[in-house]
């Protein structure tokens, strides 16, 4: 029995060092704009980047999808930043940006899926 158990507990610990990270949903990978001739930002699968005006580049440590809202994660400057976006209508919007627990109104503007 103690043989059992211990082969589990090793399956386990070896499955968890397999974890994949952290994955965006694929309903919002993808470049989005108001104006798909200048899009301002681009979703990869464990990455945000913002494409205009300044391009940034922020890798992902936490991703959570609802169906509809979507909270994208990462740190900048040492502070932990959680931008939370609204996927409605064939549209991207960001709704609000956490810093360090502190909660700020997004800009709300509708991007567009290009491409």
């Amino acid at each position: 029995m103690n043989t059992k158990i211990m082969l589990f507990a090793a399956m386990s610990v070896a499955l968890a060092g397999c974890g994949g990270g952290v994955s965006t949903p694929e309903q919002v990978r993808g470049t989005w704009g108001t104006d798909c001739s200048t899009p301002t930002l681009q979703v990869d699968d464990s990455a945000l980047h913002i494409l205009y005006p300044n391009k940034q580049d922020f890798t992902l440590t936490a991703s959570d999808f609802d169906g509809k809202n979507w909270n994208a994660t990462f740190e900048n400057g040492g502070k932990k930043i959680t931008d939370g976006y609204v996927l409605e209508d064939g549209t991207l919007r960001l709704e609000n940006v956490t810093v360090d627990g502190n909660s700020f109104s997004g800009d709300k503007t509708k991007l567009n899926k290009c491409g």
